[in-house]
């Protein structure tokens, strides 16, 4: 199994858009530094009542759902590639073992992503103290460390398990436009869908949604899902992906 993984991660790196994709996190970063920079600028020139309605600088809010979905399309990528290459006859060749193949691109990107999710977290996290210095709530992104720590580990479980949806999406639809498609659907264009929805739908759609499982893992949202209901929906995501993309892998021919 070793040896298959090994040649997952070679192949991951020799996608070249693997690299403006992540490189574009960097840019994700710095842009809502900026808008967090600007909250404070307004905060501090607000009076005691404008500041009650004022959000906190947590970069997360939108540093989040955009990662998930950036990692998302790295891991889809990552296997749609070997199809427009027609790569994937090799590899099918040297791996008969499908399933095994799967579990292996799935391993690589688990990798990847709670890396790049530790960091992309961190940074986020740091930034979001730094720029609300010793200005209170509601600018305050947390009142302690156990809060900003939770808060960082269910941001980098999200993008871990957005990667793994990328792969099941990835192997399911073997085309990079398919793939892609789907994920923004997902995790970008299903969240503006749902806020358009007649009450009570909107908020029971948007609640189980992937960009907005983190909040309601550590128990801060007012959305409708238990920590533990929000456990069960960020495993259920890759869980279903991943079972379609192996389906598809195994019953189709490349």
């Amino acid at each position: 199994m070793s040896d298959v993984v090994a040649s997952e991660w070679l192949k991951l790196r020799s996608v070249r858009s693997t690299y403006w994709l992540l490189a574009s996190l960097v840019l994700l970063l710095a842009g809502a530094a900026g808008i967090s920079a600007a909250m404070t600028s307004a905060w501090d020139a607000a009076s005691p009542v404008e500041r009650a309605n004022f959000e906190s600088t947590n970069m997360w809010i939108v540093v989040g759902p955009l990662t998930q979905l950036v990692l998302a399309v790295v891991a889809a990528l990552a296997v749609t590639a070997e199809y427009r290459t027609g790569a994937i006859v090799t590899t099918l060749t040297t791996v008969p073992n499908r399933g095994r193949l799967l579990a292996a691109k799935s391993l690589v990107v688990v990798a990847l992503t709670a890396v790049v999710g530790t960091l992309v977290v961190t940074a986020s996290s740091a930034l979001s103290v730094l720029i609300a210095g010793d200005r209170p709530a509601p600018i305050e992104p947390w009142t302690t460390t156990g809060d900003a720590v939770s808060s960082g580990l269910a941001g980098v479980a999200t993008i871990v398990a957005a990667g793994l949806v990328g792969v099941g999406l990835g192997a399911a639809f073997r085309s990079s436009a398919g793939g892609v498609a789907a994920i923004a659907g997902l995790l970008f264009v299903a969240p503006v869908v749902a806020v358009y929805l007649p009450s009570p739908w909107d908020g029971r759609v948007y609640s189980v949604l992937p960009s907005s499982l983190s909040s309601q893992l550590t128990g801060e949202s007012d959305l409708l899902l238990s920590p533990i209901g929000a456990g069960i929906a960020l495993i259920a995501y890759p869980a279903v992906a991943l079972a379609i993309g192996a389906l598809t892998l195994s019953r189709r021919d490349a």
